[in-house]
């Protein structure tokens, strides 16, 4: 038995908040992998929504590997979630709860290549890193320049691990890193804090070229953190 789901709200988008509330179910094991999902019209009813809207929820489900559809049968959890390509999803930043647990998942990654940074990067990363840091300064003044010259710190700062699967992650998380920095940037261009990111910038940059693992990688972690805080409030004052 399904436990009741939560209401809609009337959202914009009902299949795109529907798959997410079974998406949340699934990964969280509420609904267990091979388990039937409720018919679409039992889903429709649950949501108030027509079995068209239910459909298209569905549908969204298969594409990420999700669940199955078994002809005559229903629609099923897949067996093997647990073995699905890694991702990060749209879907996962559907709201401030899920964007936090992400950037956790960032907080820990990028915090460990700053420390694997210091004890193994080369001179030339080393330079490379400083330039990038050099080009997120002097792009400060246009936003969205400057949205892609942090990102590329940042990916300089997973490539001076030289570990071929924190570039790999870096990689893929790099669209959501560039959401939130394009959004922090355009909302704090000529603030005290884009003074301060520099700053943070800064001393990941100090503590790699002195080869302090310890403290590069709490330099980093302070400098995630310290945006995450503003993110959020930024995201509560619009």
């Amino acid at each position: 038995m399904v436990s009741a789901f939560d209401s809609l709200g009337r959202p914009e988008n009902l299949p795109d908040e529907i798959a997410q509330q079974l998406r949340t179910r699934i990964l969280n094991e509420s609904l267990a992998p091979g388990q039937r999902l409720p018919t679409e019209q039992e889903l429709g009813a649950q949501f108030g929504v027509s079995r068209n809207v239910v459909r298209e929820a569905i549908a969204r489900l298969k594409l990420t590997g999700l669940v199955e559809t078994r002809h005559g049968v229903g629609t099923f959890v897949c067996a093997d979630i647990a073995m699905r390509p890694f991702e990060v999803s749209h879907d996962d930043l559907m709201d401030l709860g899920q964007i936090i647990q992400v950037h956790q998942l960032r907080v820990e990654i990028e915090s460990g290549a700053a420390a694997l940074a210091a004890t193994h990067r080369t001179k030339t990363q080393l330079e490379t890193l400083q330039l990038a840091w050099k080009k997120v300064e002097q792009s400060s003044a246009d936003w969205q320049i400057a949205a892609h010259s942090a990102v590329d710190f940042h990916l300089a700062v997973a490539q001076a691990a030289n570990n071929p699967h924190f570039v790999r992650i870096m990689g893929h998380l790099s669209h959501v890193i560039h959401h939130a920095v394009r959004t922090f940037r355009f909302r704090n261009t000529g603030t005290t804090r884009i003074d301060e990111i520099g700053d943070e910038h800064g001393l990941i940059v100090d503590a790699i070229a002195r080869q302090d693992s310890a403290g590069a990688r709490q330099a980093m972690r302070t400098h995630l953190d310290n945006g995450m805080a503003r993110y959020r409030k930024l995201l509560g004052d619009l």
